[in-house]
């Protein structure tokens, strides 16, 4: 019997974890559980493990538009996950690269901090990175995310929907405040110009690395796939939940999960 190959394509634009348990090789196998060939290209290389980040060393510029280049110029992508860029050079190029191959499905998780709480984002280039905004159909910030960049501390629904509207101001199409992060655990919230709806999930109590990209490669999957944006989202924060409930360890002597994507027919 022969494997049907999938008839989409995604780019995935992320910083290289070693033990795949986020980043671009959790991204990777995210897109082909749902069904998308995924083209990659690294932005950093980060020195970590699922529980201690090392060292980050950003990519050579030059060597990443020549990544983009040689995907792009030869054949059309459906859609594009961005996680991890590092500096506002990348940042710029990245801003560069959707106009001129008029990029669609552009979802965006605006890594800052690792889990461990390590920097993975430049300082300086978080304007650089707010400039990305308004090319973005939906950002999926966690509550740091959002205190960073917006200066609002989400403590209630009500702060949530403040915070999304600020993204939504700054020109993103729909955003994805995911509210775990202040006691709500399995909370998100989901707004665009004409709707908003909090979805709550299931809370499975493990420490798991990587949710996030988990999260934001699935929801750029689904739109890919042709769902809108409101029900990408909902299949996204289901499929999460499943690949925490499927979680496995890399080792015993780590403390955090790996997720575990599982493949989908939608």
């Amino acid at each position: 019997m022969t494997a049907e190959h999938p008839d989409k394509k995604g780019l995935i634009l992320a910083g290289l974890d070693p033990s795949a348990g986020a980043g671009l090789l959790m991204d990777i196998k995210v897109f082909s559980a749902i069904g998308v060939h995924a083209c990659a290209v690294p932005s950093a290389i980060v020195v970590e493990n699922t529980d201690v980040v090392k060292q980050t060393a950003g990519v050579k510029i030059s060597t990443v538009r020549e990544q983009l280049g040689i995907i792009l110029d030869y054949s059309a992508v459906n859609g594009v996950k961005i996680g991890m860029l590092y500096s506002a050079e990348t940042i710029r190029l990245v801003i560069q690269t959707i106009k001129r191959y008029r990029l669609r499905n552009i979802v965006l998780d605006p890594v800052l901090l690792s889990s461990s709480g390590a920097p993975l984002l430049k300082r300086n280039a978080r304007n650089a990175l707010r400039s990305l905004f308004p090319l973005c159909t939906i950002i999926t910030p966690n509550v740091q995310e959002v205190s960073a960049l917006s200066g609002i501390s989400i403590q209630n629904k009500d702060d949530m929907i403040r915070s999304a509207q600020y993204f939504l101001d700054t020109g993103a199409g729909a955003v994805v405040i995911k509210g775990g992060h202040f006691g709500q655990k399995g909370l998100d919230l989901y707004m665009d110009r004409k709707q908003h709806a909090f979805l709550k999930g299931r809370v499975i109590d493990k420490d798991v690395h990587g949710t996030g990209c988990i999260m934001s490669s699935a929801i750029t999957s689904f739109l890919i796939k042709g769902y809108d944006k409101l029900e990408s989202v909902r299949l996204a924060k289901a499929f999460t939940e499943k690949a925490i409930e499927n979680s496995y360890k890399l080792s015993s002597s780590l403390k955090k999960y790996i997720g575990m994507p599982i493949c989908t027919n939608k």
